[in-house]
C-alpha cells in the first residue's frame, strides 16, 4: 500500500478527523521551511491532523504505538497502513514539521514533537515537561498530593494539617478550585473544621485572608490583557502555600500556568480524586501524577498520601461498594450489587422496567412540585433546601432521557407557568463567573416569588444571595443536571441516568462521577449493557506525564 494512498475526505467521512484537523494541517504544512522544497505525503497531514483532533479529543499527544485505535473498523475505506514502520518514516522524513525534543528551543520551533511513540503539538509536550520538572524540583519536597474518594475525609486532612501549625509558623495561603463554588466550599468547611478544633488564631487569621477562588481568577486572568495572565514565570503569586481541590478537572495548561506562577519556596498541596472525570480539555494531571507518584522510584513516592476509610457511608452501603466496583472495573462485582435489593440504592432498567421508570420519573416531578411550593410563597430557605434534596444527574444534554428531555418533562408536569423564561420553582445553574454579583460558575440556586417580584436566590439555605433577575449571568435549567457539571457538589438522593444506545461519552469514569454524588440515597437508571459498558470503558488519555514522573 502506497503511503500516499490515504483517503483524507474518507477520514472527515468517518470522523477519524474533522475537517478543521485536515485543513489547520495542511496550514502547518504551507508555513513550514521546507514548504517550497517538495510536496508533502497524504500520510504526513493525516498524521499532523490526529495529533491535533488526539488534543481536542483530551489527549496531551497521539499514541503513535496504538495508531490503529482512531481509525477504527474503517482501515480498508482509508488506505490506513499496516506496517508501523510507514508511519514512523513519514516522521523522520518532514523533520522540519515532526521535531525532536532537542529541537523545542530552536527558532522557529517544528509545531510537532515527536518522543519515543508520542506525537505532541509542540506547546503541549513543553507544558508536559515543565509541569513535570517543578514537581520534581527539590526532590518533590515542595509538592503534597492528597488523593481519595468522595467521603474519605481530604478535606479533614487538609485542615488537620493547617491546624498543626504552630503560631508564627502559617504561611500565607491561596485556596483554588476548577469552579467558583467548589473554592468557596472549601474555604468554608476549613473554616469550620478549623474552629471547631480550636485551630490558633493565626492560623484562622491566614485563612480569613486567603483568596478562595478559580485558579484562573487567582492567576489574574484577564482577555483584554496581554499576557493574559497578570501572575507567571514574570511575576510569581505571592503566597507560601497554594492548595488546590477537585484538581483532577484542572487541565494540562491550567496546571502548567499555576505551576509557573508560583514562587520558588512556595509548597504546593494538590488534593482530589483521579478516579473522577478529568478536565474537559486536554490532560489527565491528577491521574497522571498519581501513577508516577506511586511508583516506588519517583521522588514523588513520599510525598503523597492515598485515603480510604469512607466517612460518608456504612461500609456496607451499596453505594460504596458499587462506587468500588466501577472504580476497579469489577463487573461481577457490579452486577452483584445491582441485583441485591436495599433501601439505600435502586436500580431501574428504562428498557424493562418503564413503569418503575415512570415511577421515579412522578417522585422527580412531586419533588419540583414541592420546590415550586415554596418558592412561590417566598420560603427561600425551605425552596434551596428541598433542592438539595433530590438532584437528577443525566450523562447527556440530549435525547431520550438527557438533560433537555428530564427539564421539559418536569416543567410540562408543572404547568402553565413554565412557559416563561423565569417562573417561581425555576431551578438555575450560574455557568459564568460574574464579579459584579459575586456568583460564580456552578453556583445553584432558585427562583423565588419575594414581595411579589421573582428574584434569584442561591448560596447557603440559611443565608441565601438574593438577586434580581436582570442582574444574573449565563444560566441553565437544572431539574436534571449533566454529570460533568456535578463534580464537587453533592445532594442527599440522586439519580443517575446513562442513555440507552450506546455513546462515546458514557465511560467509567462519567460512570463513578455520578454514582458518589449521593450523600444518602442513590437511583441508577440504566440498562445493564449500558453500564456494563461503561465500566469496560476507562478513559485512556494518551499522555507521558506518568513516565516522567
Amino acid at each position: 500500500m502506497s503511503e500516499t494512498s490515504v483517503n483524507l475526505d474518507a477520514a472527515v467521512e468517518h470522523r477519524v478527523v474533522d475537517l478543521v484537523d485536515i485543513e489547520s494541517a495542511r496550514q502547518i504544512f504551507l508555513l513550514a521551511n521546507e514548504v517550497k522544497v517538495r510536496e508533502r505525503s497524504g500520510i504526513a497531514v493525516l498524521m499532523a491532523a490526529l495529533a491535533l483532533h488526539a488534543f481536542r479529543d483530551g489527549h496531551a499527544c497521539l499514541d503513535i504505538a496504538n495508531i490503529d485505535l482512531w481509525c477504527g473498523e474503517h482501515g480498508v475505506e482509508l488506505g490506513w497502513p499496516t506496517d508501523s514502520s510507514i508511519w514512523r518514516k513519514t516522521l523522520v522524513e518532514n523533520p522540519d514539521v515532526f521535531g525532536s525534543p532537542k529541537d523545542v528551543g530552536n527558532r522557529p520551533r517544528p509545531p510537532f514533537v515527536v518522543e519515543d511513540d508520542r506525537l505532541y503539538i509542540a506547546r503541549v509536550f513543553q507544558e508536559e515537561v515543565d509541569i513535570a520538572q517543578r514537581l520534581l524540583q527539590a526532590n518533590g519536597s515542595t509538592v503534597t498530593v492528597v488523593l481519595g474518594g468522595p467521603g474519605t475525609g481530604k478535606t479533614r486532612w487538609v485542615a488537620e494539617q493547617l491546624g498543626s501549625m504552630a503560631s508564627g509558623t502559617v504561611p500565607s495561603l491561596a485556596l483554588c478550585a476548577p469552579t467558583g463554588k467548589a473554592s468557596r466550599h472549601l474555604k468554608s468547611v476549613l473554616d469550620k473544621r478549623l474552629r471547631e478544633s480550636g485551630a490558633s488564631d493565626d492560623v484562622l487569621e491566614a485563612l480569613h485572608h486567603a483568596p478562595s477562588t478559580t485558579a484562573h481568577k487567582l492567576l489574574g486572568y484577564h482577555p483584554a490583557r496581554t499576557p493574559k495572565f497578570r501572575f507567571g514565570r514574570h511575576e510569581p503569586l505571592p503566597y507560601k502555600l497554594v492548595i488546590v481541590d477537585e484538581a483532577s478537572m484542572m487541565s494540562l495548561s491550567m496546571m502548567n500556568r499555576l505551576l509557573l506562577s508560583l514562587r520558588p519556596d512556595a509548597e504546593l498541596w494538590l488534593v482530589g480524586d483521579p478516579d473522577q472525570l478529568a478536565s474537559v480539555e486536554a490532560g489527565s494531571v491528577l491521574a497522571d501524577i498519581a501513577r508516577g507518584a506511586k511508583q516506588g522510584d519517583s521522588v514523588l513516592n513520599s510525598r503523597y498520601r492515598e485515603l480510604t476509610e469512607q466517612h460518608r457511608f456504612d461500609s456496607e452501603s451499596p453505594i460504596a461498594k458499587l462506587a468500588a466496583a466501577v472504580r476497579d472495573g469489577d463487573l461481577v462485582g457490579a452486577r452483584s450489587i445491582l441485583n441485591t435489593p436495599h433501601p439505600d440504592f435502586l436500580w431501574i432498567d428504562p428498557s424493562a422496567e418503564p413503569e418503575k421508570l415512570a415511577q421515579m420519573q412522578n417522585e422527580v416531578l412531586i419533588h419540583a412540585q414541592s420546590v415550586l411550593a415554596s418558592a412561590e410563597i417566598g420560603d427561600v430557605e425551605s425552596a434551596l433546601r428541598k433542592k438539595s434534596q433530590l438532584q437528577v444527574l443525566a450523562s447527556t444534554r440530549d435525547g431520550h432521557l438527557g438533560v433537555y428531555d428530564w427539564n421539559q418533562t418536569v416543567e410540562a408536569g408543572l404547568g402553565p407557568s413554565t412557559s416563561q423564561r423565569w417562573y417561581a420553582g425555576r431551578p438555575i445553574l450560574v455557568t459564568r463567573n460574574d464579579t459584579s454579583t459575586g456568583l460564580a460558575n456552578g453556583d445553584v440556586g432558585i427562583v423565588c416569588r419575594i414581595d411579589g417580584q421573582l428574584r434569584a436566590c442561591l448560596g447557603d439555605p440559611k443565608d441565601p444571595t438574593n438577586i434580581a433577575l436582570a442582574r444574573l449571568p449565563e444560566t441553565d435549567t437544572v431539574h436534571a443536571l449533566t454529570i460533568h457539571k456535578s463534580q464537587g457538589s453533592e445532594y442527599e438522593h440522586v439519580v443517575v441516568v446513562l442513555p440507552q444506545s450506546s455513546s462515546r461519552i458514557v465511560t467509567r469514569e462519567l460512570l463513578y462521577t455520578g454514582i458518589t454524588r449521593p450523600q444518602m440515597r442513590l437511583t441508577l437508571i440504566a440498562t445493564l449493557d449500558s453500564i456494563e459498558t461503561a465500566i469496560k470503558t476507562p478513559i485512556r488519555r494518551a499522555t507521558g506525564l506518568a513516565d516522567r514522573l
